[in-house]
């Protein structure tokens, strides 16, 4: 399968017989065209008045680069602007992610640990076998979430109950996927500190 957008969007592996990807999202529960329909003239404002900045837009986050902006400049704008879209999007279930150069606003719930787990889950459904070993790897702050969800799904093993559930899962043509069968899981791996 794939994942982009952080997990936003992702598509199941192909089946032998498929020839078109199935792409589905996470219903996050946020309006995101509301939430375009307040951030975009604010961030036209400062994308107005600082040379080299832009707006990119993708399914699950509105971003504000000021990487090509002089760095003194593009940094005090990108702390006024934060503090500015806080108080424009606080009815929203929204946060803002600074990183170099970029600030983003995405779906309070939307981390790369949604689609680890959900992968896990899945693959842990559909084999007969359990999971024995799992590689997660990632450089940079935004995949904690990733590492946390890969101990988080190892715990939940042999105790589904306790388990969080997975958002909402939505296809590409708006229908709400059947939520997952909880008593299908494979609960054992062999040593899951090694």
């Amino acid at each position: 399968g794939l994942a982009v957008s952080n997990g936003a969007n992702f598509s199941p592996p192909m089946g032998e017989h498929e020839t078109e990807r199935r792409w589905q999202t996470f219903d996050l529960g946020v309006d995101w065209d509301a939430v375009k329909r307040v951030a975009l003239p604010v961030l036209s404002k400062y994308t107005a008045r600082s040379n080299g900045s832009f707006v990119k837009l993708t399914t699950f986050s509105i971003g504000w680069s000021y990487y090509s902006c002089d760095p003194e400049w593009g940094s005090l704008q990108a702390s006024h602007l934060v503090l500015e879209l806080e108080a424009e999007l606080k009815a929203f279930d929204v946060r803002f992610v600074t990183l170099k150069g970029i600030v983003e606003v995405v779906p309070r719930k939307l981390n790369k640990g949604l689609i680890v787990k959900k992968v896990l889950r899945d693959i842990s459904r559909t084999r007969p076998e359990p999971i024995d070993f799992i590689l997660c790897l990632g450089d940079d702050i935004s995949d904690e979430k990733m590492f946390t969800s890969v101990f988080s799904f190892i715990a939940e093993m042999g105790h589904e109950a306790r388990a969080s559930p997975d958002p909402p899962v939505v296809g590409r043509d708006g229908t709400l996927e059947p939520s997952p069968d909880w008593s299908q899981i494979q609960t054992k791996i062999k040593d899951p500190l090694y």
